[in-house]
């Protein structure tokens, strides 16, 4: 009995199946969790509030291309997760009746990586990264209504009551990109995978 003790006083999780058969005689059976079996191993899907989120440096620039970071903090106290690709809305964005286009991906300057749970502990980072060319529409204007003043970023997390959209100052000129944009997946850490 002492033994008996001893082993379930260890325990975290125990399922008792029992049965008492023909001969009246107790037969019990343990399975003992162990304990890293019973913890959460993935923390939840990061909340709108847990996270701030900033332009890195940059842009950097290579044969015409442009890619700018945007890191992702948890500002909170506690670990949570994003996966996917971040939804991106530009102000301005369009002229002459055309439309910046998000193509998910990513492009010259960082290239795409498949998404992929990313765990972001308290006061860490995570990124993604923004890529565009710098070279095409030669005829439009190079500043005016070419010229993005602001990206909205909504990230793939859970929300309260309504959707959290983060707002930052971000220059480029769209008419230049030929209305296209590439954005990469979230990914660990403060700068996203180079291409």
């Amino acid at each position: 009995m002492k033994f008996l003790k001893h082993l379930l006083s260890g325990a975290k999780r125990v399922v008792v199946i029992g049965a008492s058969l023909a001969l009246a005689l107790p037969f019990v059976a343990f399975v003992i969790m162990p304990e890293t079996a019973t913890a959460s191993s993935v923390p939840p899907t990061c909340r709108n509030n847990q996270l701030e989120v900033a332009v890195g440096f940059g842009p950097g620039a290579a044969l015409g291309n442009v890619g700018i970071p945007f890191i992702i903090v948890n500002i909170s106290g506690s670990d949570c997760t994003l996966k996917g690709y971040p939804k991106l809305a530009f102000v301005p964005a369009s002229y002459k009746k055309t439309s910046i286009n998000v193509t998910s991906g990513g492009g010259m300057i960082y290239g795409s990586v498949k998404p992929r749970l990313v765990v972001i502990k308290p006061d860490a980072t995570a990124s993604f990264g923004l890529d565009f060319i710098n070279a095409a529409g030669q005829q439009d204007p190079l500043a005016g209504p070419c010229m993005v003043q602001n990206v909205y970023v909504k990230l793939p997390a859970r929300t309260a009551t309504l959707p959290k959209t983060h707002e930052t100052t971000v220059n480029f000129n769209f008419c230049r990109s030929n209305f296209r944009v590439d954005v990469t997946s979230i990914q660990p850490g403060p700068l996203p995978k180079e291409g």
